[in-house]
C-alpha cells in the first residue's frame, strides 16, 4: 500500500475538501489509479500532528499552471476511516480541541488479535487498529477491559509462525469502536519488535 501526503494551508481548506458522499479533495504530487488503496497522511495548519488514513482513490489529474490548478484528485473514506475525517472535522472547526501532540504516527492497519487481562488465562478474540509504537485501538465490543487494566496483547506478524505477546495498559474509552492502549516495551528489543511488526502489517 503506497502513502501519499496531502496537506491543508488552513483548517478552512480541510473543511471546505470534504464532500458529503464522504469523498475527500487531496493535494498531492503522487499518482495514484482508480480502486487503488492508499494510505493518506492528512495535516493542516493548527492540527497538533498528522492523521493516517485508509482511503480508495477516485481520481488523480496532474497539475495545470496555467489554470492555477494544483495536483491532486479525490479518494473515498468509508467506515471507521470516515469517522476519522468527520473528527479532524470537528478538531479544524473548533468543536474538539487537541492540546497534545502524538509521540508516534498512528497507522489505520486492521489485524485480527488476542487480549486477555494480566492474571487471567483465557484470552479473547477482536483486532486492533490505528497501530503505533506508542499504543493501538483496541476493537472489541463483547467485553471491554477498564482505564488503567493491564492487558496481554497476542499478535501474530505477517510470514511469521509464532504470535508475540504485547504487554498494554488501557488509557481511554472514549472512541465507541473500542479501548485505547498504550504499549509497554520494556526494553529496547521489545521497541524493535513492535517496529517490525507495524512494518509488515503495513506492506501486508
Amino acid at each position: 500500500m503506497r502513502k501519499i501526503r496531502s496537506h491543508y494551508g488552513t483548517a478552512e481548506d480541510f473543511v471546505a475538501a470534504i464532500r458529503e458522499d464522504n469523498a475527500l479533495e487531496v493535494f498531492t504530487t503522487d499518482s495514484y489509479e482508480p480502486g487503488e488503496e492508499i494510505l493518506l497522511e492528512l495535516s493542516f495548519t493548527g492540527l497538533p500532528g498528522k492523521m493516517m488514513v485508509r482511503a480508495i482513490g477516485q481520481e488523480w489529474h496532474a497539475a495545470r499552471p496555467r489554470l492555477r490548478v494544483r495536483a491532486g484528485g479525490t479518494v473515498m473514506c468509508a467506515g471507521t476511516e470516515a469517522r476519522k475525517v468527520q473528527f479532524l472535522k470537528k478538531v479544524a472547526t473548533g468543536e474538539v480541541r487537541l492540546t497534545a501532540r502524538r509521540r508516534h504516527v498512528r497507522l489505520p492497519v486492521l489485524v485480527e488479535i488476542r487480549w486477555r487481562r494480566r492474571g487471567e488465562r483465557d484470552f479473547k478474540m477482536a483486532a486492533l487498529s490505528e497501530i503505533s509504537e506508542g499504543g493501538a485501538l483496541l476493537l472489541t465490543q463483547d467485553e471491554r477491559p477498564d482505564v488503567g487494566d493491564e492487558v496481554i496483547i497476542e499478535i501474530t506478524p505477517p510470514g511469521s509462525a509464532r504470535p508475540l505477546e504485547i504487554l498494554a495498559v488501557v488509557r481511554n474509552k472514549n472512541n465507541e469502536d473500542g479501548v485505547g492502549l498504550e504499549f509497554m516495551a520494556r526494553d529496547m528489543g521489545g521497541v524493535h519488535r513492535l517496529r517490525e511488526v507495524i512494518r509488515r502489517l503495513v506492506e501486508q
